[in-house]
């Protein structure tokens, strides 16, 4: 019987010789694939941890949003001018003290006569150069000293908390509030207060399981452990940072892995899968369905407060960029505000009337209006609004 020496002696050059042609199959791979990686293998060409990190948060630069017991979250005051990124380039982001995307500081704000206050999510808060942003060229146009609170992920609910805090820092109401509606800000209050902020990065609490219509929360720790290993890979252990190591460079080891039987986790909607079961048309159950009560119970913080704080409220409905010209997408929503006494405009007629076509006005691969339908939309409000 062969001795272990001898064994060992017979399969090293076996063995030298087949890890030699792995690693020749996994250099010709690597050399010779897309640098997007492989469809079918979603590791390969990929940093597991910053693909984790990603997975966990949006897309928000660290340390622009601070949590909050009541929100959830809310814009950090007195941010220095950092980079905002997204799929169509970038632009400059910052906040005041009072912790709103805009250059105006308290003190001016307290020394306005009068002053007109933006509120609603993204929208209101830019997505684009502040300067353009809609709030920013309203207020160009129309001379008006302009408050601008935006914040982006948000509901009407989340817009009314930060306006009550922000009008008592000021110390007296505005003139008007023009309130900013987009189609899935039902599902932000439906779910709030639905996001935090952990280590920096803003971290939605909840997944939407679409078939038993219900928010699930998400394993929080995790979420920490993946952020933590995102911002230090070398925090983790030798073993996990090898595997990384080899899912991301080694085609042999990720087509190893398909064969290895792994437990997928159920797929979840972001809140935003809410949105799905709301129509805003006509006589189609926004006034009356479960889904929207929260949002419509907001709106009514907002229409009762302006009653008694003697501002006007103008909300301005903004479209998906799918229906950005379907003058009737809003249709139902716009009777239901009638009924309500509140001045609205929906921005789909503008649009349509412009003849305008939807790049000319959204971004080509986001959804939200580029610099140019910002400008439109803002100047199409002070054209509008004449006292």
């Amino acid at each position: 019987m062969p001795s272990l020496k001898s064994l060992f002696r017979n399969c090293l050059p076996i063995t030298l010789a087949t890890i030699g042609t792995l690693a020749v199959v996994d250099f010709v791979g690597y050399v010779s694939s897309p640098s997007e990686g492989i469809t079918f293998l979603p590791a390969y060409k990929k940093n597991r941890f910053q693909e984790k990190l990603n997975a966990a948060v949006h897309y928000f630069p660290r340390g622009y949003n601070v949590a909050d017991p009541v929100m959830g979250f809310d814009i950090q005051k007195n941010v220095a001018p950092i980079t905002f990124n997204m799929a169509d380039g970038s632009f400059p982001i910052f906040s005041n003290e009072i912790g709103c995307f805009d250059r105006h500081t308290l003190a001016e704000i307290k020394s306005a006569k009068n002053y007109d206050y933006f509120a609603g999510d993204s929208f209101a808060w830019g997505y684009g150069n502040y300067e353009q942003n809609i709030p920013s060229t309203y207020e160009k146009i129309s001379g008006r000293f302009t408050v601008k609170c935006g914040i982006i992920h948000s509901g009407q609910r989340h817009q009314f908390e930060k306006f009550q805090r922000t009008i008592k820092l000021i110390g007296h109401p505005p003139k008007r509030v023009i309130l900013s509606f987009y189609e899935n800000d039902v599902a932000n209050d439906y779910a709030y207060p639905h996001t935090t902020v952990i280590e920096g990065y803003e971290v939605d609490t909840y997944k939407f399981d679409a078939v038993q219509f219900q928010l699930l929360p998400r394993d929080m720790n995790q979420i920490k452990e993946d952020i933590l290993a995102g911002i230090n890979p070398k925090s983790q252990d030798w073993k996990t940072r090898l595997d990384s190591w080899l899912d991301g460079h080694s085609l042999t080891w990720n087509l190893l892995k398909i064969g290895i039987k792994q437990t997928k986790a159920k797929e979840l909607a972001t809140i935003y899968g809410i949105s799905e079961g709301v129509n805003y048309g006509k006589d189609k159950g926004y006034e009356s369905a479960e889904v929207s009560k929260k949002n419509r119970e907001a709106l009514d913080l907002w229409i009762n407060d302006a009653k008694k704080q003697n501002y006007e409220l103008i909300l301005i409905l903004i479209p998906p960029k799918l229906h950005y010209a379907n003058t009737i997408f809003y249709g139902g929503l716009r009777d239901y505000l009638s009924s309500k006494k509140v001045r609205n405009y929906d921005l789909t007629e503008p649009f349509y009337e412009s003849k305008k076509r939807s790049e000319e006005l959204y971004w080509l691969n986001d959804g939200h209006l580029n610099n140019e339908g910002n400008v439109f939309v803002g100047q199409f409000i002070s054209e509008k609004i004449k006292n």
